[in-house]
């Protein structure tokens, strides 16, 4: 027995000697394809962007921006046929820590004359061959000096915040940072097991300490807005802390991965938790099952345009922030323009969200359906809701009001004994608005709502009694964490109805095609490890945003905002 404890234990002190002697394992990785296919994939997305349009107008913008900033020789010194890649080797202080670029060069000569265009001088050290100092622009984020050191093959180490030139064994070797079977644009890699504890515990300490401290500030006052800062400052902490312990103890590796597929012009990002063989992680992340949306049936072949969203309230932490949001906005309701008649309805709403959200289930659903054969749309939108009894109490109550008891009509129609109320939505909308929303709606359009046990239905335009009768027979089903749909068709013949001069615009940035194509969508899918995948369509989302932000009255300056 004695022997076998001996022998062990020589065996342990060998293997850390031969370790210590073998360069550090990096806590995190970063590599990229070469830079001509990062700038051809780049040039890609701007080209889709802008479209037919203003595409290749942009790609030349992009290019002489390129031009401007490097000059004539551009690139000359950097090999930008082979791919690039970073690492971190993290220490117990924050200030001891550094960053390694290895970076593919041409020559020694051209690469240090590469640096010096984009404004970093290198000065060669005494007595070091290949080795040189670094002088980096503006105020540097790395206290400690910096070094760039060449190797064999045409590799060069960009170490910053080393101090002292770092020892050549003490490199990183090009088999532990690149992954040549990884077909991503850019990838990064945690390996927890690799991460200081004293590193994190410190700084998950200063966020405890920093918290504190504002809440000491606030104080035991304040109104909806400080009593949500308070638990922000309460919870957050408290989440990040046991995520990011548990994570320490039980993961194997986290990786984000970012692609283009120039096909379908989607941008996917990709993050990954591969948890420890065995551990409450991982039996936690195989039990996760595929989300699914209580509203998903709301998207049909009518629809314009849809956001499905599950809120993840997978944290008891994040479940308490989001209940104070709401009752935040309920402590501050008697201080707001809304009318005091319908406080009553408006406190019950924000006091049953806040329910919902503690309860952690909160399914969402927003959809424009339209045009109908007047060319008409109508809004409907569902939400998970704990408890609504007291909100149609005082829906009830507001209707014995003699300004709005003509308008309201209870239980039109009943589906499984719940019944649908037609109310004066339009009562509600801003004045100035009205002709805008009649063009789009129809002239003071009904509404329609409705209570289920778990659910709150309500609809606005010609088609809103359908179209909320239709959502009480809904099931739930398979849908994506969240997904942002349009259909261009139906979008395109909205603004012809709002701005006819736009339409041509519209039409022209944006396309008219007669389907239904998503322009955002997250997915979170379980098993062996935890994947969560978000996809921006280039062709769409970018678009919307920059048509939207355009003229109110046409469209004339897009091209001016997309450049």
């Amino acid at each position: 027995m004695r022997f076998r404890f001996v022998s062990t234990l020589a065996l342990l002190v060998a293997s850390a000697a031969v370790a210590s002697a073998q360069a550090p394992k990096p806590a995190i990785v970063v590599q990229t394809q070469p830079v001509s296919r990062l700038l051809f994939e780049f040039k890609e997305v701007i080209r889709q962007v802008g479209g037919t349009a203003q595409g290749d107008a942009m790609v030349k913008e992009f290019e002489k921006s390129l031009k401007d900033g490097l000059g004539e020789k551009g690139f000359e010194g950097l090999d930008i046929n082979r791919p690039l890649a970073a690492y971190a080797v993290l220490k117990d202080k924050p200030e001891d820590c550094g960053l390694v670029l290895v970076i593919p060069t041409t020559t020694e000569k051209d690469f240090v004359a590469f640096l010096e265009r984009i404004k970093i001088k290198a000065v060669a050290v005494k007595d070091k061959k290949s080795v040189y100092e670094l002088e980096l622009p503006g105020n540097s984020p790395f206290p400690k000096g910096s070094h760039l050191q060449f190797a064999a093959g045409g590799w060069a180490y960009v170490t910053l915040n080393d101090g002292d030139p770092t020892d050549a064994k003490d490199l990183v070797g090009l088999g532990d940072v690149f992954n040549n079977a990884d077909p991503s644009l850019i990838s990064a890699r945690l390996f927890p097991g690799r991460v200081p504890p004293k590193l994190v515990g410190g700084m998950l300490d200063e966020i405890d300490q920093a918290a504190n401290g504002l809440k000491g500030f606030l104080g035991g006052g304040g109104g909806g807005d400080a009593k949500v800062l308070k638990a922000f400052l309460e919870e957050g902490p408290k989440l990040l802390r046991r995520y990011v312990e548990t994570g320490l103890k039980e993961a194997e590796e986290v990786g984000v991965k970012i692609g283009f597929d120039p096909m379908s012009g989607d941008t996917i990002t990709e993050l990954t938790l591969v948890p420890k063989t065995g551990t409450p992680l991982a039996k936690e992340i195989a039990a996760t099952a595929p989300t699914t949306n209580r509203f998903a049936g709301l998207v049909t072949k009518d629809t314009a345009g849809a956001v499905l969203l599950k809120a993840p309230l997978f944290a008891k932490e994040l479940r308490e922030i989001g209940a104070a949001i709401f009752e935040g906005q309920d402590a501050e309701l008697k201080d707001t323009k809304v009318p005091e008649k319908l406080k009553p309805v408006v406190s019950e709403v924000l006091k049953g969200l806040a329910r919902t959200t503690k309860a952690g289930n909160a399914d969402l659903a927003v959809v424009l359906n339209g045009p109908d054969a007047a060319g008409k749309f109508t809004l409907v939108t569902g939400v998970s809701f704990s408890d609504s009894a007291e909100i149609e109490k005082a829906l009830r109550a507001l209707a014995k009001d003699s300004d709005f008891a003509k308008e309201f009509e209870f239980d039109t129609v009943k589906v499984d004994g719940i019944g649908v109320h037609k109310v004066p939505l339009y009562r509600v909308l801003p004045e100035d608005g009205g002709e805008e929303l009649a063009k789009v709606f129809g002239a003071k359009p009904p509404g329609a709502v409705a209570f289920a046990k778990d659910a709150v239905f309500v609809a606005f335009g010609p088609g809103a009694v359908d179209a909320v009768k239709a959502a009480l027979e809904l099931k739930p089903a398979a849908a994506p964490a969240l997904d942002v749909t349009a259909n261009m068709s139906r979008f395109h013949k909205l603004i012809a109805a709002t701005d006819p001069m736009g339409a041509p615009m519209f039409a022209k940035f944006m396309g008219t095609a007669d389907k239904t194509v998503s322009a955002l969508k997250v997915t979170v899918e379980g098993g062996a490890k935890l994947t969560v995948k978000a996809t921006v369509n280039v062709r769409i989302l970018p678009k919307m945003y920059l048509v939207g932000e355009s003229s109110t009255s046409t469209f004339d300056n897009v091209g001016d905002k997309i450049k």
